[in-house]
């Protein structure tokens, strides 16, 4: 059994996720959990899978308590790490601030999905901190414009 876990604001990880439990095979063994509104448990899945949003240089809160309170029980699993961004070049700094090493060190993959700055998904503060963010991109910057889906291939390849 393979479990999907993901917590997502604009809809980008949630997106993902849904994606990748249509891709991984067999049908009927695989679970998508939405950590915002459950916390699974472990037992019974030989596989993980846990994918968050990223706002202001972070990973979802809901996925970093899941990642920090399971890490023990996650590190027996395997174990794959995604997030949905839409600043490129800030995956590595996030994935580091956000996921525990022993976990980045063990997963099988970890990395960007992609993802984009869609301020017309977000609404109230949420929508005012993308609006600064995408004012604040340099010309230089590399900016996701929605998902990665080499990347969900390449992750999804892991769980096969």
């Amino acid at each position: 059994m393979i479990l999907i876990a993901y917590a997502s604001k604009s809809g980008f990880a949630k997106e993902a996720a849904e994606i990748l439990a249509k891709t991984l095979p067999p049908a009927g063994l695989v679970d998508l959990v939405d950590l915002t509104q459950k916390t699974p448990a472990l037992d019974g899945y030989d596989s993980v899978i846990v994918g968050a949003g990223v706002r202001v240089g972070a990973i979802n809160k809901a996925a970093k308590s899941f990642l920090d309170n399971n890490r023990v029980a996650l590190g027996s699993k395997r174990l794959g790490i995604f997030i949905s961004n839409c600043f490129a070049d800030s995956t590595d700094e996030v994935l580091k601030s956000s996921v525990p090493e022993e976990l980045r060190s063990s997963a099988v993959w970890i990395g960007s999905v992609g993802g984009r700055l869609d301020t017309a998904r977000l609404k109230g503060i949420d929508k005012m901190i993308a609006k600064a963010a995408s004012r604040a991109v340099k010309e230089d910057q590399k900016v996701y414009d929605g998902l990665d889906h080499a990347a969900l291939e390449e992750l999804a390849s892991c769980f096969h």
